[in-house]
């Protein structure tokens, strides 16, 4: 895990956004939406996955490809102020290390489940733009 600064914010964050210096105490907080998140998401991924291999029975996909499993992954925290005073972090995960990751920003495309972002509002408890490999 590491907390990158704010000019590794995303262009979309960054314009409407303000610098904030991220504290140790917000960690935890990140976290548990972090993971509530990813609990609906594998949720929602177990349904669909029931419906592909009902009209797929032929299929071998397994279900672990589907999913996030959090305890894999690198993160990336850039945390930010935004238009309306809340403290919010962007958040950058990553299944293995690429490039220099622990000073700049990771981008991929593809690799599935390997690559998500998502934003958390830590004021609201809202998370917004929950993207696993580019995709929303």
């Amino acid at each position: 895990m590491v907390i990158l600064p704010f000019f590794e914010l995303p262009v979309r964050y960054r314009m409407q956004s303000e610098d904030r210096r991220f504290e140790n105490s917000e960690l935890g907080e990140a976290r548990l939406l972090l993971e509530k998140a990813v609990a609906a998401y594998n949720e929602k991924q177990t349904e669909d996955f029931v419906t592909f291999m009902t009209e797929n029975p032929a299929s071998d996909w397994a279900q672990t490809d589907l999913y996030i499993e959090l305890d894999r992954y690198y993160r990336q925290y850039i945390p930010f102020m935004n238009e309306r005073g809340n403290r919010c972090v962007w958040m950058n995960l990553f299944c293995r290390p690429i490039g220099d990751w622990k000073a700049h920003r990771v981008q991929a495309e593809g690799g599935g489940v390997c690559f998500f972002s998502i934003g958390l509002n830590l004021d609201t408890g809202k998370r917004f733009d929950f993207i696993v490999n580019d995709k929303k």
